[in-house]
């Protein structure tokens, strides 16, 4: 039987995903160790861990510092977030160097694993690893973990996290450590990066509608396209759950069983009170992605009793209120 966790070392934590699973890690009584270099996540997204006196910030590139794992032992959990991700425009104007970082941090974060050997090993995954030829269209484009191979992701990004993932396997093969993935769709969610070129679709979408000085919201692509958005807390859910988990699969699906379009979106950001969009403009001249895809995650049900259960509308709705009021 896996002796459970206490002590969680989470890297990428002044991320979105990050900060939110310290903070669900802590209020679950865990002592959490966060490691982050700051390439995206912020100090600010931090501040209010910093008085909790079971939460440690270590400052570390996972690339270039080792010193971060120093005191990780076998009765500790890794649960590894960080990685080189931005919204779609960036990812295709600087794959190489995506896919090239990527790979680093993982060797790196698995090495670390290979020598501190901790009892659990939470690795976040993506649905962007999936063949891009199952993610033609909004209504029928339903991924599960069985899925996954034969191997063929559209963006360096998506190959950078199965190449990792496949190291992780192999790094955990023979030691006691047990790997967990979580195959994440297109999370949102407070505290975003919303105003460079780094941003997701959901904050873009957000900070353009309330930037725009002409009424218009001008979207990439038709507007056809189709993502399954879960929230923040709902993963920061899974990833609590599946610490706690001993059951026999290791490969966990983690968003709604539906597409929402880009278009869909759109109106719904137009609908929030403090936006003032009167038309929606679609650039058919940008790339648009994966036409669609969606969760089956029947299995994340079953063996770790998640669900999502944030309300998509409400969850962008108070996404755009926190976006204002960080705006001032």
């Amino acid at each position: 039987m896996i002796q459970p966790v206490r002590r969680i070392f989470v890297t990428g934590v002044a991320g979105m995903i990050g900060s939110n699973t310290a903070r669900a890690l802590l209020s679950h009584g865990h002592e959490v160790i966060g490691i982050d270099n700051f390439w995206r996540g912020t100090p600010a997204n931090l501040k209010d861990l910093a008085s909790n006196s079971r939460f440690t910030f270590r400052h570390a590139d996972l690339i270039s510092d080792e010193d971060w794992h120093r005191d990780m032992g076998a009765q500790d959990g890794l649960v590894h977030i960080a990685d080189i991700v931005a919204g779609i425009g960036y990812v295709f104007s600087n794959e190489w160097q995506v896919f090239q970082r990527n790979l680093l941090i993982n060797t790196r974060v698995a090495r670390a694993v290979s020598e501190r050997q901790p009892a659990r090993f939470v690795y976040l995954g993506t649905a962007c690893s999936y063949p891009q030829q199952m993610q033609r269209s909004v209504e029928s484009s339903v991924l599960a973990e069985r899925d996954k191979f034969p191997a063929d992701p559209e963006s360096g990004y998506g190959w950078s996290k199965l190449v990792g993932e496949i190291e992780f396997r192999l790094v955990t093969k023979n030691i006691p450590t047990r790997l967990d993935v979580l195959d994440l769709h297109n999370v949102y969610g407070w505290p975003c990066v919303y105003r460079n070129a780094t941003a997701q679709v959901i904050p873009s979408l957000i900070n353009k509608a309330l930037t725009a000085t002409d009424g218009r919201l001008h979207v990439w692509g038709d507007g056809k396209q189709g993502r399954a958005f879960v929230h923040v807390d709902d993963v920061a859910d899974a990833i609590v759950r599946v610490l706690g988990y001993e059951g026999p699969e290791s490969t966990f699906m983690i968003g709604p069983g539906h597409c929402t379009t880009i278009a869909e979106v759109a109106r719904l950001i137009q609908q929030h009170p403090g936006v003032r969009i009167q038309e929606i403009v679609f650039d058919t001249s940008k790339p648009t992605g994966d036409i669609g895809r969606f969760a089956d995650a029947g299995l994340a049900a079953r063996e770790l009793g998640w669900q999502p259960r944030v309300d998509f509308r409400s969850g962008l709705h108070v996404l755009i209120d926190r976006v204002i009021e960080d705006r001032g």
